[in-house]
């Protein structure tokens, strides 16, 4: 009988624990972050989420051996955990960590991954002085800028062991967050599609007064749309919470709607919240508001301007919708690519069949004469769909190499709205002997 994953993270003070913590429970302020060193002395638990891994994550205070009580809570974690992330900040080389790799070693026999911490720079990555320590693997990441999770996910999935597993996440309820800039017709668009179906089950306000839950069925699928306050450039501290709690929607949504004012067109502010939305794995419909009132010889051209922003911008083909908010016309088209984009966003692929569109593409190009050779692929994860491709000199791969063959897994795979995550790494293929 497998149960939940329970994961603890231990470290030096200010080693990132609680930003990581932040980073996978989802809530910006789940736990507090400070620059001072100690500000986390208590245990802090909360759901964690990697791509479709669910499991529990304890947040333990900053190690320090003079400290009885920080001591006794860390050791109080171990009973509960099954996995232990030893986090360092990999930019300090704190010799602390040596004592602390080693109280580890002999207070816990459970699988311990360490965890280099703050490696947005690469350049100033150094962690070679805890190689005595014999770790199988050091995961390295950025919790601050959400670099490193698909190693992050590998890593547990590799040390899951004794029956323990992790849960999956069974969140069917499709969450899609209304998003755009002041008046551009969010909650005309949404009084249009709850007059169209009159079957509000739970209207519920939002944590905060300026989003709202709406939780109702359409076509028998239960779906959660996420009003929001317009987001527009900072102008004060009252509209810098609003485009706060905007953003925050956008992270517990598993779609965003994308919405645009017809005679305004796409501005940088939408491409912003675009580009958040990718970031966060999200899959997006843009939408187009008052086309009723756009000349039918502009049309066209309109339409093919905010495609052209979309690619050189975004990276990113997104399914656009021309509506009348007002007029209820084509808001329910919208949920239908809402639905079909979270289809996809939660597609399964066959190892063989990703192979055989390995197989398929085009070869990268020579570096200093040697062959760049992309041996397999495999998924790694969903919502977003997430991808490990085993190279032999992954660190040669240029980045427009990385966006052909992202935007070739898309084309063959996905529908447009999709944004797919594609990993690079070195390693020996398991199905040779």
């Amino acid at each position: 009988m497998s149960k939940c994953i329970k994961i603890a993270i231990v470290g030096l003070p200010n080693a990132g624990k609680s930003t990581l913590f932040n980073r996978l429970v989802g809530r910006k302020r789940a736990a507090i972050v400070s620059d001072i060193p100690g500000v986390t002395r208590d245990r802090k638990e909360g759901i964690a989420r990697i791509s479709d891994l669910e499991f529990k994550i304890i947040d333990t205070g900053g190690w320090d051996s003079t400290i009885l009580q920080i001591i006794e809570q860390i050791e109080y974690s171990f009973l509960d955990a099954d996995m232990i992330f030893f986090i360092v900040d990999a930019r300090v080389e704190d010799y602390q960590n040596q004592e602390l790799a080693k109280w580890l070693k002999i207070r816990t026999d459970h699988p311990l991954i360490l965890i280099a911490n703050k490696c947005e720079n690469p350049e100033l990555v150094n962690v070679n002085y805890l190689k005595f320590f014999n770790f199988n693997e050091i995961v390295y990441i950025s919790a601050e800028h959400n670099l490193g999770m698909v190693d992050l996910y590998e890593a547990i999935v590799k040390n899951l062991n004794n029956g323990i597993q992790p849960l999956i996440a069974k969140d069917t309820n499709l969450r899609i967050a209304i998003i755009g800039r002041p008046n551009v017709g969010k909650s005309t668009f949404l009084n249009s599609l709850l007059m169209d179906n009159r079957v509000i089950v739970s209207p519920e306000p939002g944590t905060t007064h300026d989003s709202i839950d709406v939780t109702y069925n359409y076509k028998g699928e239960t779906i959660t749309l996420i009003d929001t306050a317009g987001i527009r450039r900072k102008v004060d501290m009252l509209e810098s919470k609003f485009i706060e709690k905007s953003i925050e929607s956008i992270k517990r949504s598993h779609v965003v709607i994308l919405m645009l004012d017809s005679l305004l067109g796409i501005e940088q502010q939408d491409l912003f919240i675009g580009e958040i939305a990718i970031r966060e794995g999200k899959g997006i419909v843009v939408v187009l508001n008052k086309w009723d009132l756009i000349n039918k010889n502009d049309r066209s051209k309109i339409i093919k301007f905010v495609k052209q922003q979309e690619i050189s911008r975004l990276f990113l083909e997104v399914p656009v919708v021309t509506i009348s908010a007002l007029k209820n016309m084509r808001c329910s088209e919208v949920l239908d690519r809402c639905l079909e984009i979270n289809l996809f966003l939660n597609k399964k692929i066959g190892t063989a069949k990703l192979n055989k569109w390995l197989s398929s593409v085009h070869p990268h190009h020579l570096i200093k004469g040697k062959v760049v050779k992309m041996k397999y692929i495999v998924q790694i994860g969903t919502t977003p769909p997430a991808f490990s491709l085993i190279c032999n000199i992954p660190e040669v791969v240029n980045e427009s190499y990385k966006r052909y063959l992202i935007n070739q897994l898309s084309k063959s795979f996905f529908i447009s709205g999709i944004p797919v995550r594609l990993r690079f790494k070195k390693n020996k293929n398991p199905y040779i002997k």
